[in-house]
């Protein structure tokens, strides 16, 4: 990889979906803390869950809210930064970040809700467990998820390809080599780095998330692999390496660092 611009789409991409990553969880249980504290409960936020006291006390209209946080966090984080990416002509480093927080959002809740019927005791399970839902209903969720979860990331296939550096237009078309810097070598770095951040972990299954869950943009991979043609980049980077992208992605290693000991709310 002698181009400095081919190098710098890789290590770009590989610091934003680690920075996404962790923001992403922080989001995530950062809103089931903060509903558990409205409610009452006590809340100690970790790295990758929240833990709290008093809640079967509530009813069940208001114990329900608590679990329920995070996927609906997650589903609003999707959807805000998917209107950003999507309203936002000028393709840069910060759509970059845009397009990770939006995809992350959505693996985030099409997860919870496929692994329903298979984990009770996560999020979406306890959801319905507290619903009395019955298991056809929950596997019908499960499965709707998992082909709505197909069709989201694949819809995210161009907004991919605009994020190749602009100056790579009119490179002679090497299959594979934009669609490896763009999406698999920095999911292969961000799940490595990402997987050992998340330790320890409370279940086996919490292990899971980091270690699987993002290759499902391998969809978009595959999708961009196949084409027959120059992709079509977009997108204005840094000639060096974004100082403020190294500093985010290091404030945020060390809040995750930090919270692996629970912070009282």
């Amino acid at each position: 990889m002698r181009s400095p611009t081919l190098r710098n789409l890789l290590i770009h991409v590989a610091l934003t979906y680690v920075l996404c990553f962790m923001l992403n969880g922080t989001i995530h249980e950062g809103a089931h803390a903060v509903v558990a504290k409205i409610l009452g409960l006590h809340p100690v936020l970790h790295h990758n869950y929240v833990s709290s006291t008093g809640g079967d006390q509530l009813p069940v209209n208001l114990r329900i809210l608590t679990p329920a946080a995070g996927p609906m966090a997650s589903l609003i984080q999707a959807i805000v930064f998917l209107w950003l990416l999507r309203t936002t002509q000028r393709k840069s480093l910060l759509t970059l970040f845009y397009l990770w927080m939006s995809v992350m959002g959505f693996i985030n809740i099409g997860g919870y809700l496929m692994l329903t019927p298979l984990i009770p005791y996560g999020d979406t399970g306890r959801v319905f467990a507290m619903l009395d839902s019955p298991m056809w209903l929950q596997w019908l969720v499960a499965l709707a998820s998992l082909a709505g979860s197909i069709w989201v990331i694949r819809n995210f296939t161009n907004d991919f390809e605009h994020q190749i550096p602009e100056v790579l237009r009119d490179q002679p078309y090497k299959p594979g080599q934009l669609p490896n810097l763009l999406i698999a070598y920095p999911t292969f770095i961000g799940v490595a780095i990402t997987t050992l951040l998340s330790l320890p972990v409370p279940t086996f299954v919490s292990i899971l998330y980091p270690a699987t869950s993002p290759f499902i943009v391998f969809i978009v991979y595959g999708q961009l692999r196949r084409k027959k043609q120059n992709l079509v980049g977009r997108a204005g980077y840094p000639e060096k390496i974004s100082i403020i992208l190294i500093a985010l992605t290091t404030i945020f290693i060390v809040i995750t660092r930090l919270l692996v000991q629970g912070v009282e709310l």
